[in-house]
């Protein structure tokens, strides 16, 4: 059993939101939060920056560790992160989830069991208003793991990696900036080959001219059911933002957690999660994730 018992944020109102809900800890800074002889293990989802940071503090108190992709921003700082935990003897997982959605799960396993044939191909896109919702600076900024690269094609690259079920051995990709207002990738197209010669396209675009989930039957990432025609939508809510710091609060504000009560999660309507539109083909057949299965 796992028990939640304590929680660090920097603003108040998601601290009393956690203590009223959980009635555990709650802290201001994460430094403490690791102190606490009451913790085991710590799941980190700080800005990307601060991943390196946080992993070794938690390790060099004890704490395993899940931190949310990306890892970090830079491959010596993986290695930071892995020496730390090797030399105090703790756990650290990178908290992928798509891979584990129940569709995936269950295509990996016909294709393991050879019922359709060699996998040939994997083909995944979707498009979204990821770079139009509201973000903080580095948010925008790929040098702080801002953009689509360290944030949305590592579901795509973990889901599509899972599936191929082997090493890849070749990648060519182009990437887009298409917008001077948000200057960070906002879009990719990438051809995977690998080594059994199955090969994989994947295309992400975050700019809110189309959203393929309408071709899920409007039923979104975490497996809710949305109105339809929402494209655009946070375009033309930015435009009447007038700074960064109102871009910043508004971001707070729709992030923030701010209760078990206000999540806005109707499980009458829930399905299956899913990341985009995913078909995959094999020798004697093609699969796709739906929302029911």
């Amino acid at each position: 059993d796992v028990s939640i018992v304590a929680a660090a944020d920097k603003f108040p109102e998601p601290r009393e939101a956690f203590a009223r809900d959980f009635e555990g800890e709650v802290y201001e800074d994460a430094s403490d939060l690791c102190k606490s002889p009451n913790i085991d293990f710590v799941y980190i989802a700080t800005p990307h920056q601060f991943h390196k940071e946080h992993v070794i503090m938690a390790a060099e108190q004890g704490k395993h560790i899940i931190v949310e992709k990306p890892m970090a921003l830079t491959l010596g700082d993986c290695d930071a992160m892995i020496d730390a935990v090797d030399r105090t003897g703790v756990k650290l997982i990178i908290g992928h989830t798509h891979s584990y959605d129940p569709a995936i799960r269950t295509m990996r396993d016909v294709i393991a069991s050879g019922e359709l044939g060699n996998l040939g191909m994997i083909n995944t896109w979707n498009y979204t208003n990821f770079l139009y919702r509201p973000r903080r600076p580095e948010e925008l900024d790929t040098s702080l793991g801002g953009g689509i690269l360290f944030n949305q094609v590592p579901h795509q690259v973990d889901s599509v990696r899972l599936l191929g079920g082997g090493k890849v051995k070749s990648v060519r990709s182009a990437t887009g900036i298409w917008d001077a207002s948000r200057p960070t990738e906002g879009s990719h197209i990438t051809f995977l080959e690998f080594e059994d010669g199955a090969a994989a396209s994947l295309v992400y675009s975050g700019y809110d001219h189309f959203d393929s989930d309408e071709l899920n039957g409007w039923v979104g990432e975490g497996g809710q059911a949305r109105p339809p025609g929402q494209h655009g939508r946070n375009r033309r809510s930015l435009q009447e933002v007038k700074s960064q710091e109102e871009e910043t609060a508004l971001r707070t504000s729709a992030y923030a957690y701010k209760g078990l009560g206000n999540q806005g999660n109707n499980t009458a309507d829930q399905h299956q999660p899913r990341f985009g539109v995913m078909v995959v083909s094999c020798e004697g057949g093609d699969m796709r994730p739906t929302a029911d299965g």
